[in-house]
Formats: structure tokens, C-alpha cells, sequence
């Protein structure tokens, strides 16, 4: 949400490996906020549902439990692709939990923050097909996730999906932007990001920011439309292609990300956006009332 800050140092997050087999054993349903399921009509596809109650807000344990998911699944050679969904009504996912920065530390919201980057990294680096089946709204980070899949189907209604951060006095972050801009371009991006534009799911088609629009019954299923005329290539070159094509843009993050969450912590603790927040906070409140 914030711009990059460059600097020397850095940590660092492993990409996974194409080849990489990982221990199935995190592959029990035990997670809170993420359940992980094979699908029922393709035996090499997992189902992946956010269902953090009330509308999918992404605290750091949900973006801990997406990354472990996704991390599990690349390394299960049981699985080819993934749909990543929701299993709450009307919302894929309202984006980063506003109270895991209002009131928090520094040392909390780096953490947080951390965690976001590790999801991020581990879902758009991801070796297997990945498909958000974006079954209601969708912005900030619903709209990461579902940008960093291979493909989005959307569901028709009085839905959006958008990198909204300026309408609440952030900016959304270089690698955020990226990508962003590798889907729909720099023009569209350009537009999108300053005006903080929710899409529709007309709108959103229109762009490419989606991919489909279907009526909700038919968010599953065309997914797996998609995931058949993948899986038909042949899955070392496809995933190996994909990574190619996403490496540059995971290294700009991975080559700061200390700089990147330091910044971010520093900016979220000023008592002009702690100020900002909690009226934002305070309006969702009546608003839910």
C-alpha cells in the first residue's frame, strides 16, 4: 500500500522451486480461516476457500495460512491447480484487516506486513494453475489475490474488485502496482490506481482486470474450464514459463523487503494516518450498525 523504499540489506523469502515436494502432512483442514479441499470433479485440483468470517479480512494469520496452503499444494505432486474462492456470500475478500494497523506497534506492522509479502510472493510465484473464482467484491487486497492468479472468473451482480488504497489515503506499493500493470497495462493501471476505481464486473472484463463473467452458480465450473485447457500443455515448460515471466517482478520485492516493511511500518504508525484510520474504522462501524 505504500511506495518502495530502496536501500542496502535486505531478508529474504525462498521462491519455491518448480521440482519442489513438500511433506503432505500440512494438508489436514486444521486451518482457522483457510480450508483446502480436493475438487469434487477433478481429482488433481485442490479447492482453496477463504472463510474468515465476517468478509475475509486478511490479518496476518489468514495471510500465514494462504501462504502455507499454497506452499503445501506446490509441493504436492498430487496437484496441478488450484481455485482459490471464497465460502462466504458476496465477498472473495475485503482486503488487509484495518485493525492489524490501527493502534498497532512498529514491531506489529512490520510483522504483519511480512506476512502479506510472504502470501503475495508464495501465491504469484506459484508453479501450479492457479484461478481466483472471484465470487463477490473484491477490493485491495481480494484484488491482489485474485490479480496474482493465472486467471479470474467474476461473478455477475452489483460486485467490484479494485486496488482502492487512495480512497483511503494510501498508496498502494510498487510491487502491488506491478502487478497490476502485467495484467491490464500502464495506461489502464495508471488511471485505476489514482482514481482508487472499484470495478464492475462489466468494467472489470473490459480491461482484462478479469477474465469472465458468470453468473454465481457458474464460477466453479468455469474455472475448471479454464484449469482442463491448462492442464492439455505440458506442465513443466507452461510453469516454468510462468515463472520467467513473473521472476523480475517478485525480485524487486525480494530485493527490499526489509526497506519495503520498515517503510511501511514507520508510515502506518504517523499519527496522521492512525488519525485517518480510525475515522475510516469509526464510518464501518455505523455503516455495519
Amino acid at each position: 500500500m505504500l511506495p518502495q523504499q530502496i536501500g542496502r540489506g535486505c531478508l529474504r523469502l525462498r521462491l519455491l522451486p518448480i521440482t519442489s515436494v513438500g511433506n503432505p502432512r500440512w494438508f489436514s483442514n486444521d486451518q482457522n480461516y483457510v480450508k483446502v479441499e480436493q475438487d469434487s470433479e477433478m481429482e488433481n485440483v485442490a479447492i482453496v476457500t477463504m472463510q474468515k468470517k465476517p468478509v475475509n479480512s486478511l490479518c496476518s494469520d489468514h495471510l500465514q495460512e494462504l501462504a502455507t496452503a499454497f506452499e503445501g499444494l506446490a509441493g504436492n505432486k498430487k496437484y496441478k491447480a488450484a481455485i482459490l474462492t471464497s465460502g462466504l456470500p458476496g465477498i472473495f475478500s475485503a482486503g488487509l484487516d484495518l485493525l492489524s494497523m490501527y493502534g498497532r506497534t512498529y514491531d506489529e506492522i512490520y510483522a504483519f506486513w511480512s506476512s502479506f509479502q510472504k502470501a503475495w510472493i508464495t501465491l504469484y510465484g506459484n508453479p501450479l494453475i492457479t484461478v481466483a473464482g472471484i465470487n463477490g467484491n473484491s477490493p485491495a487486497g481480494g484484488c491482489l489475490l485474485a490479480l496474482s492468479c493465472d486467471h479470474r472468473v467474476m461473478a455477475e451482480g452489483k460486485y467490484g474488485i479494485g486496488l482502492n488504497e487512495t480512497k483511503v489515503g494510501i498508496v498502494a506499493p510498487i510491487w502491488m502496482k506491478n502487478t497490476m500493470q502485467n495484467v491490464i497495462g500502464f495506461r489502464e493501471t495508471d488511471r485505476a490506481l489514482q482514481e482508487g476505481k472499484m470495478f464492475t464486473p462489466p468494467q472489470a472484463k473490459e480491461i482484462g482486470l478479469v477474465d469472465v463473467v458468470a453468473p454465481m452458480d457458474q464460477i466453479i465450473p468455469s474455472c475448471r474450464e479454464f484449469i482442463k485447457d491448462y492442464l492439455k500443455l505440458p506442465y513443466g515448460p507452461r510453469s516454468l514459463t510462468k515463472q520467467m515471466m513473473r521472476q523480475d517482478t517478485i525480485n524487486q520485492l525480494q530485493s527490499k523487503l526489509h526497506q519495503d516493511a520498515d517503510f511501511t511500518a514507520n508510515f502506518l504508525t504517523q499519527d496522521v494516518f492512525q488519525n485517518a484510520l480510525e475515522k475510516y474504522v469509526q464510518a464501518l462501524a455505523k455503516k455495519s450498525k
